[in-house]
C-alpha cells in the first residue's frame, strides 16, 4: 500500500486543539432532541467502525456503552444549541484518551477573547510563567501557576482532561495553557467564575514567595508586550516552516528548526497522490500562509509556491559539511505535527537509504472503515488485498507490519521498495534516484528538542533521530510512543460539528512499554536549571550547547567522529 501516513494535515485541526478556541457559526437556533439523538448515534458509530480500538482506554465496550447511553439521556427534550451540544460531547470523545480523535469546534476566523496575560512553559509538570508578557507583569516570569479563581491547579487539569482526551500529563498541561489563554476557555474551566473582567490567580515567585494577583480582562486592557531576552537567535521562520542557520560565524553549529510538518511540499505531492479529500483546502490555506493572498487555480502553481523540504535539507548537508560542523541541533519544540515522510527524508541526507528505511520504527496497526476510504478516495481494497492470500474487508484490521517485524527477508523494507514508494513525491524523489546528497554530512554530534508540544508526526522525528543514536534535550513529549493516531476527518450532519477519529495504532516501542508511554529526554529541562540560564526561552538549545561542550572536555576537545 503506498500510504506511509503518520499524521495527516488533519493535525492542522486535531493536534492539540482545545475547547473555547473560536467563535460559533451557528445563530443560536435550537435543534431538536430527535436530530440531536441522531447526531449523537452518527458520532457512536463513526468511533466504534473507524477507531482501532475505542474501549480500551475507558474500562471496555460495555462501559463505552453505558457512557453512550447516559450520553443520550442528558439530551434534553426541549432540545439544544450546537455549542451545547458541544460541549455535552466532549467528556464522551475524551474518554477514549486519544489526542488524534476529538470533536471540534466550528471555525469562523473570528478571534478569541484573550484569557490571561501570561503565557506559560511547562516544565517539570507544572505551569511556569515565560514568554511575552505585558510589561508589568515581566517580574512574573519563572513563576509557578497554582490556581485560578481559588481553583488548584490539580483540578483544573482534572477538568481539561474532559475536554479533551490526551496519552499523559504533559499533553494535559500542554492543552490547559491553550483554555487559560482565551476567555472562553477560561469559562469552561471555571463554570462558576461571575465577574469575566478579572481574574485572580495564585502563583508561586520564582524566589518562592506566593502571591495573589488580580489581572484585569476585556477590551483596552493590552498592553504592549514585552519580548523575553534571549542568547540565542533563531532562524527565520517567516518564509518556511523549516529552516536552518548557523549559531556561530565559524559554522561549527547549525541549528534546524522544524516548526511543522504539513507545511512543506512533499507532503501535498503525497496527500495529492492519496486523494486525501482535504488536501486541496489545506494546499491553499499553506499557500497563503507564505505568500498572504490567495492561492492560484492550477496545482502545479500552488506546489511550486509551498516551500520543499529537500531545498533546505540539502542546503544544509552542503553547508555542514563545508565548515565541518560539529553539532547539529534539530529543534522540535513547536512541532505538533502533518506528515511524516518528512522524516524520511531527514535520514536520507543524514544516514543515507539503508538507515530510512531500517531504523526501528516500530509498527502501524491499521483498520480500513468506510469513512477511510471516503477520506482517501485513490485508496481502494482492490489494492490493499492485491497480494493477500485472505484478502481484508471492511472493517478488518492490516497487520501486516507487525509481522514483516519478524521478517528478516522482508522486501518492503529495502530501500528499492522505499524508492518506489517515493515516487509519489517527485521533489524528493529526484534527488533520492539519483542518489544525490545520500549521507552527505552528519556532524559529530546531534541533539534533538523536545517540548511537550511535540507531538504526532513531529514526535515521529524525535523518535526516529533518538533512536539513531541522537542526544534529546527538553521537555517530554504529549505524545506516546504507542498510541493511536493518523485522523479521519467526518461531519454530523444535523449540527455540523466536525470531529476527527484515529485509525491507526502506533506501536513505536514494542518491548518498551513504559518508553511508549512517555519518552523521557536524556537531559530534562528542570526549573531549577532554567532559573539557572536566566529563563531564557530557548534554554534548550543552551543545554545542548552545554552538552557539547561537556563532550568535548570528556574528549579532550576533539569534535571527530
Amino acid at each position: 500500500m503506498k500510504l506511509f501516513l503518520k499524521c495527516t494535515a488533519l493535525a492542522l485541526l486535531v493536534g492539540l486543539s482545545i475547547v473555547g478556541s473560536s467563535s460559533w457559526a451557528r445563530d443560536g437556533r435550537i435543534l431538536t432532541q430527535q436530530e440531536l439523538i441522531q447526531d449523537t448515534r452518527q458520532l457512536a458509530s463513526f468511533l466504534e467502525q473507524s477507531h482501532p480500538d475505542p474501549y480500551i482506554s475507558g474500562g471496555g465496550r460495555i462501559a463505552f456503552q453505558r457512557r453512550f447511553q447516559n450520553l443520550l439521556e442528558d439530551i434534553p427534550a426541549a432540545g439544544m444549541t450546537t455549542e451545547q451540544f458541544y460541549r455535552l460531547l466532549l467528556p464522551f470523545v475524551a474518554g477514549l484518551r486519544d489526542g488524534h480523535t476529538a470533536i471540534l469546534p466550528p471555525q469562523t476566523g473570528t478571534p478569541p477573547q484573550p484569557g490571561l496575560p501570561l503565557t506559560f512553559k511547562i516544565i517539570d509538570e507544572s505551569l511556569a510563567v515565560a514568554g511575552d508578557l505585558r510589561k508589568e507583569n515581566t517580574t512574573l516570569r519563572g513563576a509557578l501557576l497554582l490556581s485560578v479563581e481559588s481553583v488548584p491547579i490539580l483540578e483544573l487539569v482534572r477538568r481539561q482532561n474532559d475536554f479533551r482526551g490526551i496519552e499523559n500529563v504533559y499533553g494535559t498541561l500542554a492543552l490547559l495553557t491553550r483554555s487559560l489563554s482565551t476567555t472562553k476557555g477560561l469559562q469552561s474551566l471555571l463554570p462558576q467564575w461571575s465577574d469575566t473582567a478579572k481574574i485572580r490567580v495564585a502563583l508561586q515567585l520564582a524566589g518562592g514567595d506566593i502571591r495573589d494577583f488580580d489581572f484585569e480582562l476585556g477590551e483596552g486592557t493590552e498592553n504592549s508586550l514585552a519580548e523575553p531576552t534571549t542568547e540565542v537567535l533563531l532562524p527565520d521562520m517567516s518564509r518556511s516552516d523549516v529552516a536552518w542557520h548557523f549559531l556561530d560565524k565559524s559554522g561549527k553549529t547549525a541549528l534546524l528548526k522544524i516548526d511543522d510538518m504539513s507545511s512543506y511540499r512533499e507532503a501535498y505531492e503525497d496527500w495529492f497522490d492519496s486523494g486525501m479529500s482535504e488536501g486541496m483546502e489545506f494546499a491553499r490555506a499553506t499557500y497563503q500562509k507564505f505568500h498572504g493572498e490567495a492561492a492560484p487555480e492550477r496545482v502545479e502553481d500552488i506546489l511550486a509556491g509551498i516551500p520543499a523540504a529537500t531545498d533546505v535539507f540539502r542546503d544544509l548537508v552542503v553547508a555542514m559539511k563545508r565548515d565541518e560542523t560539529s553539532l547539529l541541533i534539530v529543534d522540535l519544540r513547536e512541532n505538533t505535527g502533518g506528515n511524516s515522510l518528512m522524516v524520511q527524508m531527514l535520514l536520507y541526507f543524514l544516514y543515507g537509504q539503508e538507515s530510512m528505511v531500517s531504523y526501528d520504527k516500530g509498527f502501524q496497526i491499521s483498520r480500513y472503515s468506510d469513512l477511510y476510504f471516503q477520506v482517501y478516495a485513490n485508496a481502494s481494497l482492490e489494492e490493499i488485498n492485491s497480494d493477500r492470500a485472505v484478502p481484508l474487508d471492511i472493517g478488518d484490521y492490516d497487520f501486516s507490519e507487525e509481522r514483516a517485524r519478524d521478517d528478516e527477508n522482508n522486501q518492503a523494507a529495502s530501500p528499492k521498495a522505499a524508492g518506489d514508494s517515493l515516487k509519489r513525491i517527485p521533489t524528493f524523489y529526484k534527488v533520492f534516484s539519483q542518489n544525490l546528497y545520500e549521507n552527505f554530512y552528519r556532524p559529530p554530534h546531534l541533539v534533538v528538542l523536545s517540548s511537550a508540544w511535540t507531538y504526532s508526526s513531529g514526535f515521529t522525528m524525535l523518535a526516529a533521530l533518538e533512536g539513531l543514536g541522537a542526544t534529546v534535550v527538553g521537555t517530554p513529549s504529549a505524545h506516546a510512543g504507542n498510541n493511536f493516531g493518523d485522523s479521519l476527518l467526518f461531519q454530523l450532519t444535523n449540527t455540523q460539528l466536525r470531529g476527527a477519529v484515529s485509525f491507526k495504532q502506533n506501536v513505536t516501542y514494542p518491548d518498551d512499554p513504559e518508553k511508549g508511554r512517555c519518552l523521557r529526554p536524556d537531559i530534562i529541562l528542570t526549573h531549577d536549571k532554567w532559573a539557572s540560564l536566566n529563563f531564557d526561552p530557548n534554554a534548550e538549545v543552551l543545554l545542548a550547547l552545554e552538552f557539547l561542550e561537556t563532550a568535548n572536555e570528556a574528549k579532550g576537545g576533539e569534535t571527530g567522529f
